[in-house]
């Protein structure tokens, strides 16, 4: 009988807590978020695969780049421009160490220590 009544508070208890957060977060309320995130969400979903469609035709098409190749060729050699030729003989960059020309004059570390030892001495 004890237990039946202890049940019977903690039901209580339960049912008030519960009426009180329906008050706070209305059902009704939360439900229409809900929905509307989810129309949100296929949208973006759909919009998004739209734009991964348009970018994979766009990048897809490579033919064109190569007809324009062609058709650029075609006109050069028509005015008798040779490209290949004219290419392989023009001046390239040098293929030193990134950073030698600039610094061609930069000290040794056995002459910065010297002129430490130097300035130090003095």
């Amino acid at each position: 009988m004890q237990s039946s009544a202890t049940m019977a508070g903690t039901l209580k208890n339960t049912t008030i807590a519960m009426g009180q957060m329906n008050k706070v977060m209305d059902p009704a309320k939360m439900s229409k978020t809900l929905q509307d995130f989810s129309k949100a969400s296929t949208k973006m979903e759909m919009t998004d695969e739209m734009i991964s469609d348009t970018m994979d035709d766009i990048f897809d098409e490579s033919g064109d780049e190569e007809e324009s190749d062609q058709i650029v060729n075609k006109v050069l050699d028509e005015i008798g421009i040779e490209i290949a030729g004219k290419v392989s003989e023009a001046p390239s960059a040098g293929r030193g160490k990134i950073g030698e020309a600039a610094l061609p004059n930069v000290p040794s570390t056995d002459d910065l220590e010297a002129k430490l030892a130097k300035l130090k001495s003095t």
